[in-house]
């Protein structure tokens, strides 16, 4: 695989599905062959397929290649790179989330004035960067 910016987004349901399978075939595959797939494992339309592959190509997941009078798609993220991506991007909403509302009981609570709320970020700030 080349190196490749590794797609931080949450992938939505229906393209998680898509991406297993290629991720399974572990090859270029033609857009009429991944169709064919959908159509019979997931019982999608064509169209469905159609614009899957549109989304997954945009966020760079997928690169899309013309031979001759056929499309094929090559997988550009692996599964262990996507899922350490959101594995990473876990990790940090699950401390933001934590201090934020750490911080906001703290305010009602205390009373904080705004020279303390500025130490109390402060402080934060270098606990983050530690």
């Amino acid at each position: 695989m080349e190196q490749q910016e590794i797609i931080t987004s949450k992938l939505r349901r229906g393209e998680l599905m898509l991406m297993e399978y290629l991720w399974r075939k572990k090859s270029i595959l033609s857009k009429k062959e991944i169709i064919e797939a959908m159509k019979k494992r997931y019982k999608w339309r064509k169209s469905t397929t159609e614009i899957l592959l549109k989304r997954l190509v945009k966020m760079k997941t997928l690169k899309k290649k013309r031979i001759g009078f056929q499309f094929n798609y090559e997988v550009l993220v692996t599964k262990k790179e996507y899922l350490n991506a959101r594995k990473e991007d876990r990790k940090v909403t699950k401390y933001d989330s934590f201090f934020i509302r750490m911080f906001t009981t703290m305010h009602k609570k205390e009373k904080m004035t705004e020279e303390q709320i500025k130490a109390f970020i402060e402080s934060m700030e270098k606990i983050g960067r530690e």
